[in-house]
């Protein structure tokens, strides 16, 4: 989808990005992050070019939530918003539903899911 809007000229305010596990395990956290990186990349050069806007961006990959204290997922969306040429400012982390339990002392990879509210600048840094 991202590909025809790109093609079409789209522009966005507001982005949900939700993809499907990418890193079930960390053997595949180096190709995953490269696919994180690319759909964070191409989210971010559909947003408002002018005013910029939001972008929710998640992941359900403990590898890419836990890895580097929480922070790998994150900095991955950093380095994306560098290759768009957009600043980000992170608004909010959030974790599962309280629906969700989560047990950190005895199966801390139960905290996996991870949404985060970006605001985008304009296009060019």
């Amino acid at each position: 989808y991202m590909k025809t809007a790109m093609e079409a000229n789209e522009e966005y305010d507001v982005i949900v990005l939700d993809p499907p596990k990418l890193a079930p395990s960390l053997s595949t956290l180096d190709k995953a992050s490269r696919k994180y990186h690319a759909l964070n990349r191409d989210a971010m050069n559909l947003m408002n070019k002018s005013q910029g806007g939001l972008i929710l961006t998640c992941t359900c990959s403990a590898a890419m939530t836990q890895k580097d204290g929480g922070q790998y997922f994150l900095n991955m969306v950093n380095k994306a918003a560098l290759s768009a040429k957009r600043r980000v400012t992170l608004l909010r982390v959030s974790g599962a539903a309280p629906c969700h339990t989560q047990s950190p002392a005895s199966f801390p990879a139960g905290a996996y899911l991870t949404t985060a509210l970006f605001h985008v600048g304009p296009s060019g840094l």
